[in-house]
């Protein structure tokens, strides 16, 4: 890999200024999609060097599949992400404090306190719209820095960006017991390599109404902390008024995930997911729900008329663990095979509303909701948590196949490996357990998983 040079923050900067023309071309969204739909015919092929980071953003946005009303959804999303690149950038000229969240803990609380929230994982995912040699180099020189290969590439990626230049200096560290040791170590390390203060809320075993109450607690205890490190206090009105936007959006997001049981299905996985990466950003943001009810909107007039996302839907997936980052890998299996992942493991959405009539219930809903946002619902507690959800799915969703990215830092899906065969094969669902790592290439890249794929497909006579 061509060792990079990066000025600090220079990421941030080159990502907010592609994300300028983005926006600008989704202004024309008819347009844009007819762009993107040729842009499916002139994309080479393979990787290299010269086109890495425009084949990946391509990938991100559906790869001309997603229709031009789905499209202009997306532009709402997309300003928001402006806005938050923004804020990282200006935040020593705005004065605001800086937040680093861990990318598995809902951050609506930040929002109240008008803090910046830095997500340390994010450039695991949008580093590679610069070359998916980027993320690379952060995970090289966390790496080179002491931590050991089996950790998770995500929490590498974040400590090698930090050592690059490219986090913004921060205030104060929240992060949570969930999902995975890797996470809460790579927490750790950043602690001492910042000496900012760390909260970190405590996640319960079980998930009952004593567990929420306790996980309240928590949120009680970290309001405390922002309160003290941020100087300001709790807006608890404006904690409300977040709350209730949270609930507007989710409920459209959980209707949109439901219709994906549908044959054919009129859900894009590229809307669920983007969803999933805006709330990690952006949780309470006043576009969330405009962008969840558009692309609602959208799938519910394909079910009405009885069509898929794509005209011809061949096969449904089940596509477990964390997605591939170096290269999205649902416009190929569109267009390849006619497959469609019906159900995954980051985007649905299956959250209860927020009740907002008090402090208390506050609290408790939002403990709910945290402990129910992706790879906190599964990956904590007993493996039954793991495997009954993957159960209800297939049984709901009426998979053809079910796809594990087997990302070699989720050692507790690792763990779970025969059990969840087990759950398929009861099922007669036919399984594949990819050989990969979904932020660093170096392990398995692009071409090697999507061999694995067809080999699978093919072999089962899908395709």
């Amino acid at each position: 890999m061509k060792k990079r040079n990066l000025k600090p923050l220079e990421v941030w900067r080159y990502q907010k200024n592609q994300l300028k023309l983005l926006l600008f071309l989704l202004r024309f969204p008819r347009l844009f999609s007819a762009l993107l739909r040729l842009g499916a015919f002139l994309v080479p092929k393979r990787e290299t060097e010269a086109n890495s980071g425009p084949r990946h953003s391509f990938s991100m946005l559906g790869g001309g599949l997603v229709e031009p009303g789905d499209l202009s959804a997306m532009r709402l999303v997309y300003l928001d992400y402006l806005d938050h690149m923004e804020a990282i950038l200006g935040a020593e000229k705005s004065g605001k404090k800086v937040v680093w969240n861990e990318f598995n803990l809902s951050n609506e609380i930040l929002r109240v306190f008008d803090a910046v929230s830095y997500i340390p994982e994010a450039l695991s995912i949008m580093g590679h719209h610069m070359g998916t040699d980027i993320p690379v180099s952060f995970i090289e020189a966390a790496e080179n820095a002491g931590l050991p290969a089996e950790s998770c590439s995500a929490g590498k990626a974040a400590i090698g960006a930090h050592l690059m230049g490219q986090a913004p200096p921060p205030d104060a560290l929240l992060s949570s017991s969930h999902p995975c040791d890797s996470v809460v170590s790579s927490y750790q390390v950043l602690q001492y390599l910042t000496n900012a203060p760390l909260f970190t809320l405590d996640t319960p075993y079980w998930d009952d109404e004593g567990s929420y109450e306790y996980y309240a607690k928590n949120l009680l205890e970290m309001i405390s902390f922002l309160e003290e490190r941020l100087g300001r206090k709790m807006d608890w009105d404006r904690l409300k008024a977040v709350c209730e936007t949270m609930n507007e959006a989710n409920r459209h997001l959980c209707e949109y995930t439901e219709m994906a049981k549908a044959v054919p299905s009129p859900v894009n996985l590229t809307c669920l997911l983007l969803g999933w990466q805006h709330g990690v950003c952006m949780m309470g943001s006043e576009r969330a729900p405009r962008y969840a009810k558009i692309i609602r909107d959208n799938a519910k007039k394909r079910l009405d008329a009885g069509r898929g996302f794509i005209k011809k839907q061949k096969i449904r997936v089940i596509w477990y663990d964390i997605p591939i980052a170096f290269h999205f890998l649902e416009p190929w299996l569109n267009r390849r095979f006619g497959a469609v992942t019906v159900a995954d493991f980051m985007g649905r959405v299956s959250q209860v509303p927020i009740d907002t009539k008090s402090r208390e219930t506050m609290l408790k809903g939002l403990a709910r909701t945290h402990l129910n946002i992706a790879m906190a619902r599964q990956c904590r507690g007993p493996a039954e948590f793991f495997t009954g959800e993957l159960s209800r799915i297939i049984d709901e969703y009426s998979g053809d196949c079910f796809i594990f990215t087997r990302h070699q830092g989720c050692k507790t899906s690792y763990a779970m490996g025969k059990l969840i065969r087990d759950v398929c094969a009861r099922a007669g669902l036919p399984a594949l357990f990819l050989a990969t790592d979904s932020f660093d290439k170096r392990c398995v890249n692009e071409e090697q998983v999507k061999q694995q794929i067809s080999d699978f497909f093919r072999e089962n006579n899908l395709a």
